[in-house]
């Protein structure tokens, strides 16, 4: 199976550097950037013949809104899925890091460092976050076939996780996601639990693309 994860595009939120969450705001709108690179995704996809089997999308309006443009050719139903949502900011959602100083100073200082989400109220935490990107995997691996071709359109921070658990790594790593920036891994689902012998076999699973965006221009990254 070919599991492929998407970000959404450009939003005034990402250009105006504030914290966008699970929310739909009017400033995690695409950007005209923001629908031009979606629309350029689909031109690829086009261009490269990549036609997927089947393809989720989280229920945020900046997701939908880049699955319709990008996949705007593909005769297929796209399903939404609320797991495919970005994680949940809370209080913080919507502010630059200045006015949260400013406006939740405790919190801020408690959060800097620590990254621990507990400081943040109305947030979601980092236990339910890792449990949605388990679901997001094991709905990839239960449902779909090896040959099919699963797309997933959705945030950054979910997609920090699910890599997490693709990896099996307990740490969350740091990823810098660009804007319709593709992730694409190849799974053998019939493998996938079998450690005790496909451990260490790299034939199993493979990462094909990691946080590309081969349809841009240049200036358009």
């Amino acid at each position: 199976m070919r599991l492929i994860l998407i970000r959404h595009g450009e939003t005034d939120a990402n250009l105006l550097m504030r914290w966008s969450g699970s929310r739909d705001l009017e400033i995690t709108n695409l950007t005209t950037l923001g629908k031009s690179q979606a629309q350029e995704l689909g031109h690829w996809f086009k261009k490269e013949n990549f036609i997927p089997t089947h393809v989720y999308v989280s229920p945020q309006k900046r997701a939908q809104d880049t699955a319709r443009l990008a996949g705007a050719h593909w005769n297929l139903p796209f399903v939404t899925i609320d797991d495919l949502k970005e994680t949940g900011a809370g209080i913080f959602e919507g502010l630059t890091w200045n006015e949260i100083e400013a406006k939740y100073p405790k919190q801020a200082e408690n959060f800097k460092d620590s990254r621990d989400w507990s400081y943040v109220e109305e947030s979601e935490q980092e236990t339910d976050r890792r449990d949605r990107a388990n679901r997001i995997l094991n709905l990839a691996l239960s449902r779909h076939s090896d040959t099919d071709i699963v797309v997933m359109f959705c945030h950054a921070g979910i997609i920090q996780h699910t890599v997490s658990c693709i990896f099996e790594s307990p740490k969350l790593w740091a990823i810098t996601t660009k804007n319709t920036a593709v992730f694409e891994f190849q799974l053998d689902a019939n493998k996938w639990s079998d450690l005790s012998r496909h451990r260490f076999n790299p034939t199993s699973w493979r990462i094909l693309r990691f946080n590309e965006q081969p349809h841009l221009p240049q200036q358009n990254k």
